[in-house]
């Protein structure tokens, strides 16, 4: 399957780049849609029907005067229609995401994204109309359907409106994206996983304490190292064809604060709820009362935004208890904030900004447990890590396979730059590939590779 995916992707590739830049939409338009059939091509019409419904709808909304209230009804028609569509072929058949034997592909991203293009065409910030086939591209583009990036009109459709050549800087950025993939997935995150026992977390009573918070541990890194990879693939694979896409992870283990953990962590998703229901609901709430103490614009916007968050992941009990636990981090940190106001970041003394780094870490890790467990077995996974008792061992080897993925973490940190080793002397990039590519070959040998996380989602 990877070697035949490879070679399709090398032969779109050349095609596309033998087109004019008019001729390349339509080219990636069917290569998009290929792609989906191959994958789910049951689910075909609803990806067509969605994108049919949201660009007519669009147009109708950028039809009537701004104050009209038609353009309110066509707007809430259009979110309405998504919602649905979201909503019952996710929820309708399951409530707990990454497993399920009904999933419908990629509906969790392009949902938000045409969402998105409609509150945009409303608001007046997507001033344009783009042409069909580049909305459509918007929300089926093969690299980004999957697993996202979620991709904002106005940044994503620009692109398409003016060539997108591809140099050797560019090029080589591209393969390093893909790289980097492709060691957070292949050397990181499905080792990793096999090296946590399932029972670790459904009989954790078996298990040491210090075997116990390396578990808890690892499932984040796994989870980190998986999306993460799938990003830089996806991003990687993008930029082949002269598209950019946005960046989804930061360092996030980093973060000083849970509000600087969102804009690290899945940041497309965290922005896209910030500015489509964070933002709204708080400008709101000041509108009502404009003050640093207003109670509700303290509580409700970040509690409403998290819920949000829990339940696009799944709406079992867990699901939306992680998303108010985080709700209730940011509720903490805002009402410290307005009695202690931090000083700027630079200013900080190093030994705050390190307690930050460490309770943020600590906090956000213990309630990511409510990703892998439903409720009554992570209250009992968070009793067992509370208690001090001899069990099965901690295992060293754990931790030699998060090494890696803090040190990629930790160059992107010092230098400042994702795509750092494109940097790197000739001769230092080709050993440190040829490297790569020998590990991952071997470790393709050693341990069967596992679906992305999202995928599916």
């Amino acid at each position: 399957m990877a070697i035949a995916w490879l070679l399709l992707l090398a032969g779109a590739v050349v095609v596309y780049h033998r087109l004019t830049p008019k001729a390349q939409i339509p080219w990636l338009l069917l290569l998009s849609y290929a792609f989906y059939a191959w994958w789910a091509w049951h689910f075909l019409p609803l990806l067509a029907g969605l994108t049919l419904v949201t660009y007519a709808i669009a147009a109708r909304i950028a039809v009537w005067p701004r104050d009209d209230r038609r353009r309110r009804r066509w707007l809430l028609a259009g979110v309405a229609a998504n919602v649905a569509a979201l909503a019952l072929l996710r929820y309708g058949f399951r409530s707990a995401p990454f497993a399920s034997p009904f999933a419908v592909l990629g509906i969790s991203f392009y949902a938000l994204q045409a969402i998105a293009y409609l509150l945009d065409t409303y608001s007046g910030a997507l001033r344009t109309r783009p042409p069909f086939a580049h909305f459509a591209l918007y929300l089926a583009y093969f690299p980004k359907i999957v697993a996202g990036p979620i991709e904002r009109p106005n940044a994503f459709l620009a692109q398409l409106a003016q060539p997108r050549p591809v140099d050797d800087e560019r090029l080589a950025r591209a393969a390093t994206l893909i790289a980097v993939g492709l060691t957070r997935k292949l050397l990181i995150a499905d080792p990793l996983a096999q090296q946590i026992p399932a029972a670790t977390f459904t009989d954790p009573a078996s298990f040491g304490t210090l075997a116990l918070w390396a578990a808890m541990f690892g499932y984040v890194f796994v989870l980190y190292n998986d999306f993460a990879g799938y990003t830089s693939i996806a991003r990687g694979v993008s930029g082949l064809f002269g598209i950019e896409l946005s960046p989804n992870f930061a360092v996030p283990f980093a973060a000083e604060s849970f509000t600087d953990l969102w804009n690290r962590w899945h940041i497309t998703f965290s922005h896209w709820l910030r500015d489509y229901i964070y933002m709204p609901l708080s400008r709101a709430l000041l509108r009502r009362r404009l003050s640093r103490a207003n109670l509700a614009n303290l509580i409700l916007p970040p509690l409403v935004t998290m819920l949000v968050c829990g339940l696009w992941h799944g709406t079992s009990a867990h699901m939306v208890l992680w998303g108010g636990l985080h709700g209730v981090y940011l509720i903490a940190e805002r009402s410290a904030r307005l009695r202690w106001p931090p000083a700027p970041g630079s200013l900080a003394p190093a030994w705050r900004r390190r307690l930050g780094i460490a309770t943020v870490f600590t906090l956000s890790v213990w309630a990511f447990v409510l990703l892998r467990l439903p409720t009554d077995q992570a209250l009992a996974f968070w009793q067992e890590l509370l208690s001090v008792r001899p069990g099965i061992p901690f295992e060293p080897r754990l931790v030699l396979f998060m090494i890696p993925s803090l040190w990629l973490d930790w160059m992107q940190l010092r230098y400042g730059e994702e795509v750092l080793f494109a940097h790197w002397p000739r001769p230092a990039r080709v050993a440190a590939l040829t490297v790569a590519v020998l590990l991952w070959l071997a470790m393709l040998g050693a341990v069967a590779p596992a679906s992305f996380v999202y995928q599916g989602f």
